[in-house]
């Protein structure tokens, strides 16, 4: 009777212990460099479906990068997705990201690996005002370089991941010294000092303060679904150039090595590439979609194709030393 009621206690035991997993089991884990809204909306929407919480935790890509090569050992995240391909490297080069088991048909060639996947696209062109300056004669990057172009160049500091990517980019694609000329160019013909956002750069471009801007596509679309009608108003009047050959970087997302809840990191991996969701990326944010099944949105479509250029988005943060070197060689701010 005594080892009927102690087996009767342990599979009681057991038991609480089966409920307690499958309680913790009904979450997910985000670390999150992506502050966009329509991210949440998808991340509440996952919720609703499955009953899966998620938990968000948002940082800058580099600083999260670092928190999970300390929590290696003990995963805390079970999803890592950023706004840029250079954290790619790094997260690589440290066994942080697991192998994903997810169907990958249906993604644009190019856009994954076996340990990660892109979320979105997002491609760096160069803008200008269209109804003053209707016949642009710039077609790449290193135009922007002709001192015809004196004081006439506008873009970000040096700090912004936009813009280390680009040119941690041009050192892949042309090498180290090509890439300081480009960067030595462009730094010559600012009109200003680097400063504020993407809007921020094709507002000066109306303003009249640059001839020229560097700035991401899905800025565009923000602005143009700004509620502020000044935004609205500039998103009408720029135009965009793609360079022959475009940098596009991306949005990627990969699951954490070892992390505690990974039937529901990949469920929640599978429904941000699901139509439903990059349909969403697409028309609210104006990111370029992952997925081959997409027709080019509403949104998207006005602003025409364009060629990318070849880029290895896995070695890409590889560059990104010699890149931040370049700037501070160069002068750019």
């Amino acid at each position: 009777m005594r080892k009927l009621s102690l087996l009767l206690i342990l599979l009681l035991a057991l038991s609480a212990c089966t409920s307690v997993k499958t309680e913790e089991s009904k979450e997910v884990n985000i670390y999150s460099a992506r502050n966009y809204d329509v991210d949440k909306d998808l991340l509440i929407q996952f919720e609703n479906e499955t009953g899966i919480k998620v938990n968000l935790f948002e940082g800058k890509g580099d600083e999260l990068i670092e928190r999970l090569k300390l929590e290696q050992s003990e995963p805390i995240a079970d999803i890592f997705m950023t706004v840029g391909a250079e954290t790619l490297y790094p997260a690589l080069q440290n066994d942080l990201l697991a192998d994903l088991g997810i169907n990958k048909d249906t993604l644009e060639s190019g856009y994954y690996g076996d340990k990660w996947v892109a979320l979105t696209r997002r491609a760096r062109v160069i803008v200008y005002d269209k109804v003053n300056n209707p016949n642009p004669t710039v077609q790449n990057l290193n135009d922007l370089t002709d001192p015809q172009y004196s004081d006439q160049i506008l873009s970000r500091s040096s700090t912004s991941s936009y813009n280390l990517a680009l040119m941690a980019h041009q050192i892949q694609l042309n090498g180290k010294d090509a890439t300081k000329e480009l960067m030595l160019g462009l730094v010559n013909n600012f009109a200003r000092t680097p400063t504020g956002n993407d809007r921020d750069q094709a507002k000066a471009v109306i303003a009249g303060l640059g001839q020229y801007a560097i700035m991401n596509t899905y800025y565009v679309a923000a602005m143009e679904r700004s509620s502020e009608p000044e935004e609205v108003k500039v998103a009408n009047q720029i135009g965009l150039i793609y360079p022959n050959e475009t940098h596009v970087n991306i949005s990627w997302i990969g699951q954490i090595k070892n992390s505690p809840n990974p039937t529901n990191a990949q469920l929640l991996i599978e429904f941000l590439l699901s139509e439903t969701a990059q349909k969403e990326y697409a028309e609210k944010n104006g990111e370029y979609p992952v997925l081959n099944t997409i027709p080019v949105s509403s949104l998207l479509l006005p602003w025409g194709d364009f060629n990318k250029a070849e880029i290895d988005y896995e070695t890409l943060g590889q560059y990104s030393i010699e890149t931040v070197q370049l700037f501070d060689e160069v002068g750019w701010e």
